[in-house]
């Protein structure tokens, strides 16, 4: 069937009529209430009745009379009126279930037959719906395909962040070949327009573009020619540095060298002390060995005259006792001057042995010292400058680095005396602690040879 106009006429003509003869058939129709209300009228009616005569008993069935009237009410009330009621309920409602059922399975008969016939001219709309979505559809998908393309266009300026003039250039070169078509549709001329806004702004991108590369190349050779300098640079400070640090090590090579002088002149020292002392101590015991054989040959003496003289043998023995006391103490004078000289030769030799050994440390205290000393090729010269800048070394600092406190006293005592004062505290001069060392082990060395005298 094609759906023509004159055939849709046939059909709705058909339709009328079959409608027109069913409306003409004899059909019986019940108004369910007014049926209802006939059906239960005439026990409704008695029941009326009975209520009416019921409403002025006084139940009584304790009497005959009364029982008999109670099981008249009750007889009345059960079977005239709710029994006959049920049985007529039942009678009016077997027929009216049966129409139910019928009506049911007509319906459902009615229903099978019409179904396919139905399917089949729905299946043919729905498809023609179907067909006309899917149309709509393509067209969209293709209308959202055609804006995504003016979009595509219309981002291209976006797709040129980071890249080079060359690649901006190239991107202008394909856009220009690049002509919106009849594929566009109807979005064509905005597909135009679009093109032409684009490529004016790749144009402005593009120059900006070629004044960045321009101005990051100048940047460049800027930094470049910096790199440049600043590795100069560093190239001095590098050989300043290796100079620095040859003098420091030519420095620290000459303190080296002042301090092996005074460590060998300090072992000599000591070695001639050594030797001295051995000396002094060879002739003590030549001396006690003279003495020794001395006394010897007094004894033996004594012996052989107190052998021979047997007779005046007790004043003998206490003339010899007198000559032998005054001997002894002539013995013991000599030895114990012999013994004050060698003490005081030892105690000389010890404290110029001291004062030279403080002397060599101060030179080398001295040439480690902030102010460098003057080198000669024969002798060793020390030249102290005036102290310069603020005094900043406090007493209490002093005794903390040497470990026992000094008091300002005896500190300008050895001849640094103080240089400012900060409240209470004795302030001096940083450069001025070498020195000071160098007085201390003077005087310490002096204190040293005149206790050991």
């Amino acid at each position: 069937m094609n759906n023509q106009p004159n055939e849709i006429a046939a059909v709705g003509a058909t339709t009328a009529q079959a409608i027109a003869a069913a409306a003409g058939s004899q059909l019986i129709t019940l108004d369910p209430a007014a049926y209802v209300a006939e059906v239960f009228k005439p026990y409704n009616d008695i029941f009326a009745i009975l209520k009416a005569e019921a409403d002025t008993i006084t139940p009584d069935a304790s009497t005959t009379a009364g029982m008999e009237i109670c099981i008249k009410y009750r007889a009345a009330f059960r079977d005239d009126v709710r029994v006959a009621g049920e049985k007529a309920r039942v009678e009016r409602k077997a027929p009216i279930l049966t129409i139910g059922k019928l009506l049911d399975s007509k319906y459902a008969d009615l229903k099978n037959a019409v179904i396919p016939y139905e399917a089949k001219f729905d299946a043919a709309i729905k498809a023609e719906e179907k067909r006309k979505d899917d149309l709509k559809k393509a067209e969209a998908e293709r209308e959202e395909k055609t804006r995504q393309r003016i979009i595509n266009i219309r981002e291209l300026p976006l797709a040129t962040v980071g890249k080079s003039a060359a690649a901006i250039a190239e991107m202008i070169a394909v856009l220009e070949t690049d002509l919106p078509d009849e594929s566009f549709g109807k979005l064509q001329d905005a597909a135009v327009t679009a093109r032409a806004d684009v490529l004016v702004k790749l144009a402005g991108v593009h120059a900006a573009a070629v004044a960045s590369e321009e101005e990051a190349a100048r940047i460049a050779a800027e930094r470049a020619e910096l790199a440049q300098l600043r590795e100069a640079a560093a190239e001095r400070q590098r050989l300043a540095l290796e100079e620095a640090e040859r003098v420091a090590a030519a420095q620290k090579a000459e303190a080296n060298r002042l301090a092996a002088l005074a460590a060998e002149q300090e072992a000599a020292a000591l070695r001639e002390r050594e030797a001295a002392a051995a000396q002094l101590k060879a002739e003590a015991d030549a001396q006690a060995e003279k003495n020794r054989l001395a006394q010897a040959e007094i004894d033996r003496q004594l012996a052989e005259l107190a052998a021979a003289r047997q007779a005046d043998a007790n004043r003998a023995a206490v003339e010899q006792a007198r000559v032998a006391a005054e001997a002894q103490a002539a013995a013991d004078r000599q030895a114990a001057a012999d013994q004050a000289e060698r003490d005081r030769v030892a105690a000389e030799q010890q404290a110029a042995a001291v004062a030279e050994q403080g002397r060599l440390a101060d030179l080398a205290d001295v040439a480690a010292a902030a102010t460098p000393a003057v080198c000669q090729p024969v002798r060793l010269e020390v030249r102290e400058t005036a102290p310069v800048g603020q005094p900043t070394l406090r007493l209490g600092q002093i005794g903390e680095r040497l470990g026992f406190a000094l008091t300002a006293e005896f500190l300008a005592s050895l001849g640094f005396g103080h240089a400012a004062t900060d409240r209470a505290a004795k302030l001096y001069h940083e450069s001025s602690f070498p020195s000071m060392c160098a007085a201390l082990t003077r005087h310490i060395s002096a204190v040293q040879a005149k206790h050991a005298a």
